[in-house]
């Protein structure tokens, strides 16, 4: 295998790469990238069993093979390389020789037939598309994922697809949060699917980019496809199959509010809240919202906002103010509602005009005080 490739093409994908294998693994096929020069074409490939990525690099082909190195010492050697440099690689069977300039390396390789293929994935349902649309999708829900490993079911995002619509929910017992949009054409069959939480943070960094992304599942496995990427995940098996029916709840109050008035509250009131609870008290009444942060050793903060919209009998509820500016800092329209019932019921948090809704469940008053 002979082949040179230049750093700027090569190097920001081994980083993704890097990020699928298993680095503390004993076996050590797992630590290392597959590299195969085919085709005009450099291919790269890493997995950790539970997820995989591979891709694909125009490059300079002299000779086809494949071979396999740890990825990580791959990876630091091509970033000291300087930029713009062209870089040779040559594997004749035994080590890997990298040759840039006067500056040369030889790196240990194993065996390529040891490197583990990903069980093949049966296109029981596929989509594509707009990444642009789907990574809104996925960030509006990602932060509420829960990282308790007992409740594996609450541990990715739910992506459920029903006609020409695609939904996508999660939850971390304190916060629900669900949103959607639109496909051109419907789909004949429903299915609903549970995506690991690192597996939707990969796609939101490395499809950044993208145009559009293709989607297939055999609702066991999952594989995300761009040109030149794809990302493949085992899927959690268990979901919530009810995780949004909290939101079907009638709400007696409802309070409407410029969004980036509320943050900028929240924010100067929140550093000085309780450090366990990060409670603040929200005091709503008539055209008037009072934000406070009970008392404790650093102190106390209160300010007013005034020019709300609300309706409903006058109410006291506490929020955790990190959880809050979190759902507040991924809402995009102008102006936000609050629907409430009662100061111990999830408040629905939602924008004015958008397919996002978030559920917050309150703090007791006694904890706080």
């Amino acid at each position: 295998m002979k082949f040179a490739i230049k750093k700027e093409a090569m190097y920001p994908l081994l980083q993704y790469a890097i990020n699928f294998t298993s680095l503390k693994n004993i076996n050590q096929i797992l630590q290392n990238v597959l590299i195969e020069a085919a085709d005009n074409r450099v291919f790269l490939k890493t997995t950790s069993f539970q997820t995989g990525f591979s891709c694909k690099i125009d490059a300079d082909i002299i000779s086809f093979g494949l071979t396999t190195v740890p990825a990580k010492i791959l990876c630091d050697i091509i970033k000291a390389i300087p930029d713009e440099s062209v870089i040779d690689f040559i594997f004749e069977g035994s080590a890997l020789n990298i040759k840039t300039g006067r500056t040369s390396y030889q790196l240990p390789t194993m065996d390529a037939t040891l490197f583990p293929n990903s069980p093949a994935i049966t296109p029981e349902y596929s989509f594509e598309i707009k990444a642009g649309q789907f990574l809104s999708l996925l960030k509006r829900v990602a932060f509420c994922i829960s990282s308790d490993t007992l409740k594996t079911e609450y541990n990715g995002a739910h992506m459920n697809i029903v006609a020409d619509k695609i939904e996508l929910s999660s939850a971390d017992f304190q916060r629900i949060a669900t949103t959607s949009a639109t496909f051109e054409n419907a789909f004949s069959d429903e299915f609903t699917v549970n995506i690991p939480k690192k597996t939707v943070f990969d796609i939101i960094k490395i499809f950044e980019n993208a145009e559009k992304i293709r989607v297939i599942t055999d609702k066991r496995q999952i594989s995300f496809s761009t040109d030149n990427i794809t990302i493949t995940s085992r899927l959690i098996e268990k979901y919530i199959k009810s995780i949004t029916r909290l939101f079907l709840a009638e709400y007696k109050l409802k309070a409407i509010m410029n969004r980036e008035k509320l943050i900028g509250v929240v924010k100067r009131i929140a550093p000085i809240t309780s450090e366990l609870t990060h409670g603040l008290l929200f005091s709503f009444q008539n055209s008037q919202l009072t934000v406070t942060s009970p008392e404790t050793e650093n102190g106390k903060g209160t300010e007013i906002m005034d020019g709300i919209e609300f309706e409903g009998e006058n109410i006291d509820i506490v929020f955790n103010a990190k959880h809050l500016l979190e759902i507040l800092s991924n809402i995009d329209s102008p102006e936000v509602v609050f629907a409430m019932n009662a100061k111990t019921q999830p408040a629905l948090i939602l924008p004015v005009n958008d397919c996002v809704k978030y559920l917050l469940v309150p703090i007791s008053i006694e904890k706080i005080t």
